[in-house]
């Protein structure tokens, strides 16, 4: 197995300037909801809506499963994928 070397800086980049939202919504297709004006998702993880996005840390989170999501994680939750195709995956998206 080949290891890969990704520079923090470019990790950096992944979890911060590919908003949460578009991961979610348009890189997974996973099902969304607006809920007063609340950008809602279906957790990956225990399949509940009751999660939320917060722009500014560029984080999701399922306040049922207690379990936060940087776009890194989510991919690799969402499609069960390592943390490697995660990376190829947003990589391949960045300039969607």
């Amino acid at each position: 197995m080949t290891r890969r070397f990704f520079p923090p800086d470019f990790l950096r980049m992944l979890r911060n300037q590919i908003p949460i939202d578009k991961v979610i919504a348009s890189f997974l297709n996973m099902e969304t909801r607006t809920v007063h004006s609340l950008f809602r998702f279906r957790c990956p993880v225990c399949e509940n809506f009751h999660t939320g996005v917060n722009p500014k840390t560029n984080l999701a989170r399922c306040f049922d499963c207690r379990k936060n999501f940087n776009p890194i994680d989510m991919v690799m939750v969402a499609a069960k994928s390592s943390f490697i195709e995660a990376v190829d995956f947003l990589e391949d998206k960045m300039d969607q």
